[in-house]
């Protein structure tokens, strides 16, 4: 009987990542989160289509391009059906448009504030990133224990024999 390699048993975890990602991306530059049955279903989803995908695309830069349009559509599913939970804006502290402590100067004109809409930018493209680098250790660390068991099967064939 022909078995499954580890490491294609480990492909479905980039989908979940992505979501926990995109959520603390998207919540923390102040959207706001959807229900716990709508982020189940985006992980289920997420999962499924991470497992699908990984058979067919196997470069960097085609991964990288994927998980930046799995993060648009997060972005888009967040959007559309969140509410349940508001954003915390975290981020808007530091780069919004107002809310400087009273001890500080106010900047000047010659450094424009980041807005909220290249705040989520950036915060889903930094999501899509961290989530191609752990999808890939993911994949090193479960081809690493596939190799090392496949080297150590035949010694402990030949022990029992």
């Amino acid at each position: 009987m022909n078995a499954t390699p580890v490491q294609n048993k480990w492909r479905w975890v980039s989908g979940p990542v992505a979501v926990a990602l995109g959520l603390a991306a998207h919540v923390a530059s102040g959207g706001s989160a959807p229900a716990i049955p709508v982020l189940l279903a985006f992980v289920a989803l997420a999962a499924l289509g991470a497992q699908l995908i990984s058979r067919w695309i196997h470069g960097p830069i085609l991964l990288l391009l994927v998980s930046g349009a799995a993060q648009q559509v997060l972005f888009f599913g967040f959007e559309a059906l969140g509410g349940s939970f508001p954003g915390l804006g975290t981020l808007d502290h530091f780069h919004g448009t107002g809310q400087v402590p009273a001890g500080l100067p106010v900047p000047s004109s010659g450094s424009a504030p980041v807005h909220a809409a290249d705040l989520m930018l950036y915060t889903h493209a930094a999501a899509a990133i961290l989530t191609l680098l752990i999808g890939a250790g993911v994949a090193r660390l479960a081809g690493r224990s596939w190799r090392e068991h496949s080297l150590h099967a035949p010694q402990q064939r030949a022990n029992f024999t």
